[in-house]
């Protein structure tokens, strides 16, 4: 039922340009503290966050997205999905929302299934052009060029929960 689902809600995704390469990747080591850090205080406030993102049939709601970590040959690729389906468990599914640098055929505007083990980070940009979660893009900031930085970091809500979620 999931993969019907999500086969249907991916027709409502616009024609996505495919790049001949995947999308720039910026590369942090398995062994920083910082990001893995980063990604354990998604992953604890992930349950919270589906709550408030998706309706009643798992459907997640626009303008949220999931990092999510897929097994490659050389260890695993981290990239967003969006929009996803989520079962109420453990099984998801969605669409990934970046070019692939590492996982063979797969393209953005493609169809993954994956378990919420596999979630690094999650967003959600409010209306107003904020953007709650993004552990993970909070540790990059100093790795990005001072442009997109500064961009970012406007947009980055002080805390990375609402208020209104606790």
């Amino acid at each position: 039922m999931l993969r019907i689902l999500l086969l249907s809600l991916a027709l409502l995704v616009p024609s996505l340009s495919v790049a001949q390469q995947g999308d720039p990747v910026t590369e942090f080591s398995t062994e920083d503290d910082r990001m893995n850090a980063a990604m354990e205080q998604a992953k604890t406030t992930l349950p919270v966050f589906l709550a408030n993102v998706t309706d009643g049939e798992g459907n997640s709601l626009p303008n949220t997205s999931l990092k999510v970590a897929f097994p490659t040959p050389s260890g695993a690729e981290i990239i967003w999905v969006s929009p996803f389906l989520w079962d109420g468990g453990v099984n998801m599914a969605g669409i990934l929302a970046n070019q692939p640098n590492f996982m063979g055929d797969l393209n953005a505007g493609d169809v993954v299934e994956f378990q919420t083990d596999m979630v690094r980070d999650w967003s959600l940009i409010t209306p107003d052009g904020m953007m709650w979660g993004n552990y993970t893009t909070r540790v990059m900031l100093p790795s990005l060029d001072a442009a997109t930085a500064a961009s970012l970091g406007q947009r980055l809500s002080k805390n990375p929960v609402p208020a209104q979620w606790n």
